[in-house]
């Protein structure tokens, strides 16, 4: 299947539908805007502040407890407002043993269909989001706000790889999340949107990165650090086919997501082995995709959503 594909919903919608769905429009709306906008100032303009001083170890910790606490209330109540009542575990297909609390210096490397991901990864994960650039062989990495994350989320055209050379390392920027608490790291590797059907081929840059960073946390300085585990992991968020952003304009996106309720969302977790690992990422990946999520491997890249989606949207 083609992973740029509009999903075709066959609802239809009778007068009375309509009407509820006008009047759950006005109702949802402000209230919607007032969470966005709490979660957007008390992270961006407060708590980010905040964790850039130099504290402690302790105050940095207390600070990121605290900042889990509120991005789960306000995420959680968020999504509530959204039509998200029930979801599978957040590690429906996660190893055995993992412990949460070990994500927080992690490296994420995580797909998207719809903002609600951009809002998920915000209430369990309290996470850094960033842009991403692959110039010749490298990978360059910005840390991004969270109004910047979720206003691009509803924006197809916003969801590409960026083009830009002054960006960071990525080990540099993981290295920053962890003295700061600020992690984990979301990477959107994919580099585009797809249908939730079929997913998009990784650049072998980036594979070629993730195989770097393995070896920079088999490093003896840094294995304490990360607790003698690989710090990275790959998560996917499926949606109901109603919320995909593909096909949809930002008012459009908007509407939809205000307007549906009790929306099915289903999270699957798989975290990197340390052993073993390097020269396998592709068999991995393509298994987590058709063994675990059960969807297809497609044979587009991020330079077919360039193509296919940006171009045709700018």
């Amino acid at each position: 299947m083609d992973p740029f594909t509009e999903i075709q919903t066959t609802t239809q919608k009778s007068a009375l539908r309509t009407t509820l769905n006008i009047l759950m429009l006005f109702i949802k709306l402000p209230v919607f805007a007032i969470m966005v906008l709490e979660i957007v100032i008390m992270n961006d303009l407060i708590f980010l502040q905040i964790q850039r001083r130099q504290f402690h170890i302790v105050l940095h910790k207390f600070l990121r407890i605290l900042i889990l606490v509120h991005n789960y209330i306000s995420g959680r109540f968020l999504l509530l407002v959204l039509g998200y009542f029930k979801y599978k575990s957040l590690f429906h297909n996660s190893t055995q043993h993992f412990r949460y609390m070990n994500l927080q210096s992690y490296c994420i490397y995580c797909t998207r269909t719809s903002p609600v991901d951009v809002f998920v990864y915000i209430t369990y994960f309290s996470p850094s989001f960033t842009h991403l650039s692959i110039q010749k062989d490298e990978v360059k990495c910005k840390i991004i706000s969270y109004g910047r994350a979720i206003l691009e989320s509803f924006q197809i055209n916003k969801c590409g790889f960026k083009d830009f050379t002054d960006g960071e390392n990525i080990k540099d920027l993981m290295i920053q999340i962890r003295s700061q608490r600020t992690g984990p790291l979301m990477l959107f590797w994919e580099g585009g949107v797809t249908n939730g059907q079929s997913f998009l081929k990784i650049d072998d840059i980036i594979i070629k990165e993730i195989y770097s960073i393995t070896r920079f946390a088999k490093d003896p300085l840094q294995k304490p650090l990360y607790m003698h585990t690989n710090p990275q992991g790959m998560i996917c968020l499926q949606n109901d086919d109603r919320m995909i952003l593909i096909g949809n304009t930002p008012i459009q996106m908007l509407i939809t997501i205000l307007t549906n309720s009790f929306c099915s969302l289903e999270m699957f977790f798989l975290k990197f082995q340390p052993y073993n690992f390097i020269d396998h990422l592709p068999d991995i990946y393509q298994g987590f995709v058709e063994g675990k999520i059960k969807r297809e491997l497609s044979d587009y890249s991020w330079k077919h959503f360039n193509e296919h989606i940006i171009q045709q949207n700018e």
